[in-house]
Order: C-alpha cells, then structure tokens, then sequence
C-alpha cells in the first residue's frame, strides 16, 4: 500500500499542469514551471500580447527560449519502464497464483478422493460377518471367544440358548488378528487372568505352570474393577502431567527465543567491538605509515645534503687534480714550491 501512494504521488509530480497526462518533451520556463513542449508551445500561440506563464503568469519571452529539462526527462522515462515492468511483474504474480491456486484444488480434491477411499477401505474391512450364515453371510454383532466364530444377530440367538454355551465370553466383533491378540503366546488359551505383580494379562495357565505362579493373580473382571476405582485419579496425574509438560514446553521455547535475543546482541556488541579495533587499527596504521613516511623523508634528505657536499668535495678535488697536472710541467723552481704547497694546504674532510 505504501508502494502504490508514493507511485500515486510521484506521477502526480510528473504530471503536466495543462494536459493533465504524464510529461511529453518536459521544457522549463524561466520562472522554473515545466510543461510539455507542444502544450506549451499551443499555450502561447493561444496568449495575446507578451507568453506568459501559465501558472504563475510570469513573462515567459519568445518561444525559442524553451529550455528541455532533460533530468525530468529522465525520471519520466523510468518511471514509465518502471510502471510497465510493474505491470508484467504483476500479471506474471497473477498467472503464478492462478497456476498455484488450481494446482492446490487438484491436489485437495485427489487428497479427499483418497481420504475418501481409505475411509471407504476402512469401513468395508470393519465389517465382520457371521462365521454360520451360508448363503449369505450377515454381519456380525458379538464374537464368541471361546467358539472363536463371529456371530449375527439370529445365530447369537441359537448359541445363547445352550446351557453349555451360556458361559462363553462374548465381545464385539473383531477378526482373527484381533482373536489370536486376546491368547496366550504360549499355551494358546484365552487371557483370563491378571498378575498384578508383572502386570500383563496372563492364561489360567500361566498362572499355574510359568512364572507367574507365585505371584498374586486377579481376575480380568477383578483387575477391571480395580482399574475403574483409580481410572479418575490416574486420569487426573496424567492431565497434571500433560500440564506439567505444557508448562515446561514453553518454558523452554522462552529459553529458546531468549537465548536468540541474547545472542543477537552479543553479534551486535561484537560487530561494534570488531568495528572499534578496526578503526583502531587503522589509525595506528596511518600513524605508523606517516612516521615511516617522516623517517623516510629524513634519510632521503640527510642523504641528499650528504651528496651535495660529496659533489662539492668532488669537484674541489678535480681541481686539483687539474692543478697539479698543469704544475707537472712546471721547471720554475720558486713557482712550483709556491702552487704545490697552496694545493697541499687545502683542507679535505674525511670521506
């Protein structure tokens, strides 16, 4: 939103004050107003008397005096690549969405036609059938665990009328898988008992045979019971459990987000730390760069004079060399004494 009032705003400032539309050629006057070159240009030839300017109705003189205003050009050209590359942007925005919206819908209507087949799957292998129907099997409505066979509603009739059958457990209808989980491993007989002291369902048996026969054994309607009394009570340790977990859960993720906030500023701290001897360190390096440059200046000058006075020395001693090679020739006894003795007085500093 605060993207589309500054471009609002913006093209109102490069808006021309007579046509009303985006610059064409901007030109300014000399009172600084711009216009477009041909509205101006049809304003003036419109005016009687002396070009005025439009807005502010300052003496504009000739119209050759029209002077292009080229950096408004320019923002005018950008803003125009920028409006239509905006415009393709958002179309290209507009297409990907569509694109992902209707690839979402197919993903959501496969992901509810297969939830829709598991559930389907899932209800047709829920349903048990009678295991004495002939012709055509009913499903079931209770499973007789001693008979180990499923039962419908008229065959449930039959079986509960048998006095030697009155006795049979009876549970809700389930299948083989579930019939084979509800005998022992061992002795293959149904689970009848509880020991209290291992706590797992256990044959009669067990209770007798294995190890479990010196432990205190229950019955499975007994160890029911007992599990109803403290059902409640277990149930309200397990919530204040879960609360306990809740509370603790987000205890550490305020560790979490306050061990990031820390973190952050340290990062920061360091940054600024590193930022401190950087600059630091580049202050020393200019000091040290300028007292080399100073000492380097020294040497290069103490050399210099030193040169100057060797070269001065040097040709002090050429001549000589000159002088006392004129005087080799010299027969006059009086002036060779005389100009030899005055070279060899001259003084020569230690090289």
């Amino acid at each position: 939103m605060a993207e589309a009032g500054a471009a609002a705003r913006l093209k109102d400032e490069l808006t021309c004050p007579i046509c009303l539309d985006i610059y064409r050629n901007p030109v300014s006057l000399g009172c600084g107003h711009s216009f477009c070159e041909e509205c101006i240009q049809k304003d003036q030839k419109c005016q009687q008397g002396p070009s005025k300017c439009p807005l502010c109705l300052s003496p504009t003189g000739p119209t050759g005096e029209l002077k292009p205003n080229f950096h408004l050009r320019n923002i005018v050209q950008n803003f125009l690549d920028a409006s239509v590359h905006q415009g393709e942007e958002k179309q290209k925005v507009q297409c990907k969405e569509k694109e992902e919206s209707s690839d979402q819908q197919e993903e959501e209507k496969q992901e509810v036609q297969c939830k829709e087949k598991e559930e389907s799957s899932d209800q047709q292998e829920e349903v048990i059938l009678c295991d004495f129907c002939l012709q055509e099997p009913h499903p079931a409505v209770k499973t007789c665990l001693s008979c180990e066979a499923s039962l419908c509603q008229a065959h449930l009739s039959k079986h509960s009328t048998k006095n030697t059958q009155k006795n049979h457990v009876l549970v809700e209808p389930c299948g083989a898988q579930v019939l084979a989980e509800r005998k022992c491993p061992q002795h293959g007989k149904l689970l009848e008992c509880y020991c209290e002291m291992d706590k797992v369902c256990i044959c009669i048996l067990c209770s007798v045979l294995s190890s479990h026969r010196e432990h205190k054994i229950l019955s499975l309607e007994e160890a029911f019971a007992q599990a109803q009394r403290v059902f409640p009570e277990t149930l309200k340790e397990v919530k204040n459990y879960e609360t306990v977990l809740d509370r603790s859960i987000a205890n550490l993720l305020g560790q979490a987000e306050e061990v990031k906030v820390k973190e952050g500023l340290q990062w920061q701290r360091l940054e600024s730390l590193f930022k401190e001897i950087s600059l630091q360190l580049e202050k020393k390096k200019r000091e040290i760069v300028k007292a080399l440059s100073d000492y380097e200046n020294q040497q290069i000058s103490r050399i210099h004079m030193e040169l100057k006075n060797h070269r001065e020395q040097k040709r002090s001693a050429s001549r000589d060399v000159q002088e006392l090679e004129a005087l080799r020739n010299q027969t006059d006894i009086l002036l060779f004494t005389r100009a030899f003795t005055a070279i060899q007085a001259r003084e020569r500093k230690p090289v």
